[in-house]
C-alpha cells in the first residue's frame, strides 16, 4: 500500500440524482466521511434530492439540469470536468458509469472509478460495459453477486472489479431504547400485541412483493399465520405495472387485513424500530443496505438466496434464508420467524447486529475505499 499523501485531491462523485435509495446514500457517506485530504464535490445530472440532511453545506455543486442524459448533458459533464480538473471521477449506478467514461474521452481524468450498485444490468449497459471498462481504473462491485456479473456477463477483465461492500452507520443504525420503539410503533399504527414484519424498498418485481404475498397466503390457508401478524411494505412504487397489480392480489388472496402499503418513507429508523423482524424475498440484489440496517437496529431477518449471497444473514443464527422464487420455502422461513418468542427474535437481531458490525463496520470499509484512492493516485504518480 502507498503512504497517504499530504496534498489535497479532489474527487468529483456523479450520480444521476439523489432520490431514495441505497446507492444514493452511500454516494452521501463517503463524501461526508472522506479524510480532509479529500475535497468531495458532489456532481448531479437531475435535481431530484431526498437526503437533504446528508448534504454537506453548498452541496450538490453541479446539477447539468436534464432529467434524461444525452449530448446535451454529456457536454455539461465536459464542462464540469474541466471546470473542476478532479484528481478522482467517482460515479455511481450505471447510467452515471456510462456517461462519466464517455465524458472523460473529452476531458481527461487521471484516476477513473464506477460503481455499480447491482445486479441485472440494463441490456445496453450489459452489451458496453466491457469495452467502457477499459476507461474505468477501477470497477467497483459492492457484493459477489455484482462482481459476478461484471465479469461472466459484461465481459469486464477480473483484475478491474474489486468488491468493496457497503458500510453501516451503526450510530445512526442501532436498536431502540423502550420508549424509543413505544413511540415508533405507535406512529406506525403497531398494536401492543401485534408482530410487524417490515419489507422496505421500492414496490417491482426485483424486492418481489408478490412472492412474499404467496407465501403469507400459503401459511393462512395452512391455519399457520398467526392473527397478530402485520406485513409493512415500504417504498415507492417503481414498476407501474407491478405496483397497481400488487394490491389486487394481496386483497385477492385475503391478505387486505395482514399488509399495509406505506409508500414512500423519509425516515426508515423509526420504521426499523417498530418493526419485529425484516422480510427481503428479491429476486436479485446487490448488498441489500435495508438487510444491513435492520441487522443494526437488531432486527432478525428472512430472505432470499439472492438477496443474501454476501452472507449478511447467517442462517438459524440472525434469521433464515429461503432459496430465491421459492415461496413454499419462504412460507416455511416465514413460520420459524413467527413461531419464535419475542426474546428469541430479539437474540437473533442481537447477533445480526454483532455480526454487521464485524463484517460491515464504517472504519474497515472506508478504510478500504481511501486505500484504493491511495493506490490508483500513487499508480497515476500524483500521490
Amino acid at each position: 500500500m502507498s503512504p497517504p499523501s499530504e496534498r489535497r485531491h479532489k474527487v468529483l462523485l456523479f450520480i444521476p440524482n439523489l432520490q431514495q435509495g441505497g446507492a444514493e446514500r452511500q454516494i452521501l457517506e463517503l463524501m461526508t466521511r472522506l479524510p480532509p485530504r479529500f475535497e468531495a464535490t458532489l456532481c448531479l445530472y437531475e435535481d431530484v434530492v431526498h437526503y437533504r440532511d446528508y448534504l454537506p453545506p453548498g452541496e450538490p455543486r453541479h446539477v447539468l439540469g436534464t432529467a434524461r442524459m444525452g449530448p446535451r448533458g454529456l457536454r455539461r459533464l465536459v464542462e464540469v470536468l474541466r471546470q473542476e480538473k478532479p484528481d478522482i471521477l467517482h460515479s455511481y449506478r450505471d447510467k452515471a458509469n456510462f456517461w462519466a467514461r464517455l465524458a472523460t474521452r473529452r476531458a481527461a481524468v487521471p484516476v477513473v472509478v464506477t460503481a455499480v450498485r447491482s445486479r441485472a444490468m440494463h441490456v445496453m449497459h450489459l452489451a458496453t460495459e466491457w469495452w467502457l471498462s477499459e476507461r474505468s481504473d477501477r470497477v467497483i462491485a459492492n457484493s459477489e453477486g455484482v462482481r459476478r456479473e461484471l465479469v461472466g456477463l459484461a465481459g469486464v477483465a477480473p483484475e478491474k472489479v474489486q468488491l468493496l461492500h457497503n458500510f453501516i452507520d451503526l450510530e445512526r443504525f442501532r436498536p431502540p431504547t423502550p420508549a424509543e420503539r413505544a413511540a415508533a410503533r405507535a406512529s406506525w399504527d403497531v398494536g401492543p400485541g401485534e408482530v410487524a414484519l417490515l419489507l422496505p424498498g421500492r414496490v417491482g418485481l426485483q424486492k418481489h412483493q408478490l412472492g412474499l404475498a404467496f407465501a403469507l397466503a400459503k401459511l393462512k390457508r395452512a391455519g399457520r399465520l398467526p392473527a397478530n401478524v402485520r406485513v409493512l411494505l415500504a417504498g415507492r412504487n417503481r414498476d407501474r405495472l407491478y405496483s397497481a397489480v400488487l394490491p389486487r392480489v394481496v386483497a385477492w388472496l385475503g391478505l387486505s387485513d395482514v399488509v399495509r402499503f406505506l409508500g414512500p418513507v423519509t425516515e426508515m429508523l423509526s420504521l426499523y424500530h417498530a418493526a419485529d423482524a425484516l422480510v427481503m424475498p428479491s429476486l436479485y440484489e446487490g448488498l441489500p443496505n435495508a438487510v444491513l440496517e435492520a441487522h443494526a437496529c437488531g432486527l432478525p431477518a428472512a430472505v432470499s438466496h439472492a438477496a443474501n449471497i454476501d452472507g449478511i444473514v447467517v442462517h438459524g443464527e440472525t434469521g433464515f434464508e429461503a432459496p430465491t422464487f421459492d415461496h413454499g420455502a419462504l412460507a416455511e422461513v416465514l413460520a420459524l420467524l413467527l413461531g419464535a418468542s419475542a426474546d428469541e427474535r430479539r437474540a437473533m437481531g442481537a447477533r445480526g447486529r454483532a455480526h454487521v458490525a464485524a463484517t460491515f463496520g464504517v472504519d474497515r470499509i472506508l478504510a478500504e475505499m481511501v486505500r484504493l484512492y491511495d493506490d490508483l493516485l500513487a499508480a497515476k504518480g500524483i500521490a
